[in-house]
């Protein structure tokens, strides 16, 4: 990252501080605000969450899922965005490379940023619990699967950042620490919020 990227990122993240995170935050609060009643099927979000917290905390992570997860969200956002990927690797405790082909600075970011921005399994569980609104089986499993996989997803994303912060090669390095933070923050912000707007039934 040269002295002029740099500094772009770095003027882009403060915008973002000042102009987008406020937004995301609001969108948060409307929806908080406007809670009322329980989730719908509350015993089954309260075992996906609960299921999920016992795994973190019965055994160190499994390296090689985490690791999947995230060389697979790389590989899968610079493949939606037309960049060749030219090799994939992960393994267990070793960390995991993607490597594409070389592009602009934006899409070199988004990419870089994908692990730490797309919830890959709770997204597609998250819309399916959308959808299905009908008190149903298939709306109980949806929403043990969102409440376990909100859990599995941040203790995927504390590690991550944890693990890709420090270092030239990092992820968050090589996308700007600031501009990286402020977007994490900001994107998380209206997953909780789309999260809670789904399972919340009043």
């Amino acid at each position: 990252m040269n002295l002029f990227s740099g500094a772009v990122r770095l003027v882009l993240g403060v915008i973002l501080a000042l102009v987008a995170l406020p937004a995301c935050f609001h969108v948060l609060v409307t929806v908080v605000q406007g809670l009322y009643g329980s989730p719908g099927h509350p015993w089954a979000l309260i075992a996906g969450v609960a299921s999920a917290a016992a795994l973190v905390w019965w055994r160190k992570p499994n390296w090689l899922i985490h690791t999947l997860i995230h060389e697979a969200c790389h590989a899968i956002v610079a493949a939606l965005f037309g960049v060749k990927v030219k090799a994939f690797q992960a393994t267990d405790g070793q960390g995991g490379a993607v490597i594409h082909a070389k592009v602009d600075p934006v899409r070199t970011t988004i990419i870089a940023l994908a692990p730490y921005t797309v919830p890959l399994l709770l997204g597609p569980v998250l819309i399916g619990r959308a959808l299905v609104t009908a008190p149903s089986t298939a709306a109980v499993v949806l929403t043990f699967l969102c409440g376990f996989l909100a859990v599995h997803h941040l203790h995927g994303l504390y590690h991550n950042v944890r693990i890709n912060f420090w270092g030239k090669q990092a992820d968050l390095t090589r996308a700007g620490k600031v501009l990286s933070l402020v977007v994490i923050v900001g994107v998380h912000a209206l997953l909780a919020a789309a999260w809670l707007e789904v399972l919340w039934e009043g």
